[in-house]
Order: C-alpha cells, then sequence, then structure tokens
C-alpha cells in the first residue's frame, strides 16, 4: 500500500481539527452532483426523450432487465439500491479523468464499504424474501456441515467484489501515468478514452455481481412458491 501511495498520494484535508482524505471529499461530490442531478431528471422528463434522458432511459433497461433476468421477479426497492450503486461507481471511477480531482475507488475504503452495502443488501433481501428462518436454513443446506462453508463464501466473495473494482481502478491509473511520463503528448488522449471504457465496464460489473448475489439470497420464484404450497398443505395432513 505504501508503493501506491507513493504514485498516487492522498491528499489530507483539515475540518475543525479532523483530518480527511481528498478521496472522502470527492465522495462528498459525487453524491451532491448526483442527487443534484435526479432532482433536476425527474423534473424535466419528457416523451419525446432528449439525449441526456434518453442514456438514463438506457441505464433504466439496463437494470430492469437484469433484476428480471435474474431475480425473476419485482422486489420492492431492488431497482433503487442498484440503480444508486450504478451511477455512484461509475460517477467515481470517471472522476480520476478530471484534472485535479480523484477517483473515491482508487481508496481500499471506498470499495470496501460499497462490497458491504452489496453484502448487507443481499441479507437484507432474502431475509425479506424468504423469512430469516429460512433464509437462516439455506446456509446449512444440503448438510449442516457447509455452514462455515457457507459463510466463507459470504465474506470471501464480499472481499474479492472490493479487490477486484481497487484493483482495476489503481492499476489504470499506474498504467495511465506510466505512458503520459513516457509519452506526455500522446498518451492523454488514448487513455482517458481507456479509462472511460474501464470506468462504465467496472460499474456494470459491480451492479451485475450484486445482482447475481441478491438473486442467490432471495432465491427462484419457483422454489417460493414450493415452499407456500408445503406450509398450507401441512395443517390439511
Amino acid at each position: 500500500m505504501d508503493g501506491i501511495q507513493d504514485v498516487f498520494p492522498y491528499t489530507v484535508f483539515t475540518v475543525f481539527g479532523i483530518p480527511i482524505q481528498d478521496v472522502v471529499v470527492h465522495t462528498w461530490i459525487i453524491m451532491a452532483v448526483l442527487v443534484s442531478l435526479a432532482f433536476v431528471a425527474g423534473r424535466n422528463l419528457r416523451k419525446r426523450p432528449t439525449r441526456w434522458q434518453a442514456a438514463l432511459e438506457m441505464g433504466y433497461e439496463y437494470i430492469v432487465n437484469l433484476i428480471n433476468q435474474r431475480v425473476g421477479r419485482h422486489i420492492d426497492g431492488l431497482f433503487e439500491l442498484l440503480t444508486t450503486l450504478m451511477l455512484f461507481v461509475l460517477v467515481a471511477n470517471l472522476l480520476g479523468l478530471i484534472p485535479v480531482l480523484r477517483a473515491p475507488t482508487r481508496s481500499l475504503n471506498t470499495t470496501a464499504a460499497l462490497s458491504i452495502v452489496s453484502f448487507l443488501a443481499a441479507q437484507y433481501f432474502g431475509v425479506q424474501e424468504r423469512g430469516a428462518v429460512r433464509y437462516a436454513r439455506s446456509f446449512i443446506e444440503p448438510l449442516g456441515c457447509m455452514l462455515p462453508l457457507n459463510i466463507l463464501g459470504q465474506v470471501s466473495r464480499t472481499v474479492a467484489m472490493a479487490l477486484r473494482l481497487f484493483g482495476n481502478v489503481v492499476a489504470g491509473e499506474i498504467v495511465g501515468e506510466v505512458m503520459f511520463r513516457l509519452l506526455p503528448l500522446l498518451a492523454p488522449i488514448p487513455f482517458n478514452l481507456l479509462g472511460s471504457i474501464t470506468g462504465v465496464l467496472q460499474a456494470l460489473v459491480f451492479t451485475f455481481l450484486t445482482v447475481v448475489f441478491i438473486a442467490d439470497a432471495v432465491g427462484k420464484e419457483e422454489e417460493e412458491e414450493v415452499g407456500t404450497l408445503e406450509s398450507e398443505e401441512e395443517p390439511m395432513r
């Protein structure tokens, strides 16, 4: 970590005697920008969409299709969560392309926090859709000895998400920095384009993985129906 910070040092601001890293300040900027854009976009929707609205509708369709394909049903709050995650990761990845500003996702603290949100969301929706008892029972299926492995799997994939996002963002910045020092006049344009594509892809991948984990937690719709039928048949027996 010291080597990375030597290449990309953090700037620390002091607010009321409290040290705050620049990535935290830039995270606040992203939050303020997203809230403002959401407010403005919500009040200026048109039947004949502008280019800006068309781009938003493409993102909307991507998330809706992702939910339909992986989860198979509507779940309250899921669309809002995924939209917020995708937009935040996307803007956070692209922020580093602006001079003076830094991508918050270049900090392992940020990517770890995002991964923890994804992990907690999976647990929340799993309990909400299947009930606490049935969801807890899924950790010991098909055998009770699977409990440690299932818990380890939940933790390891959360860590992997954080490291994957962090590693890709930092690797892109390191390559861009090296090429900029070698070719200061020619490197910025192609590597800014490459950085933009990478930032978009990483946002889509992070959103996709979150949907996969939530779909695994809530179970398939068929399983829910079978569980309901079994519970209705037990009193009849």
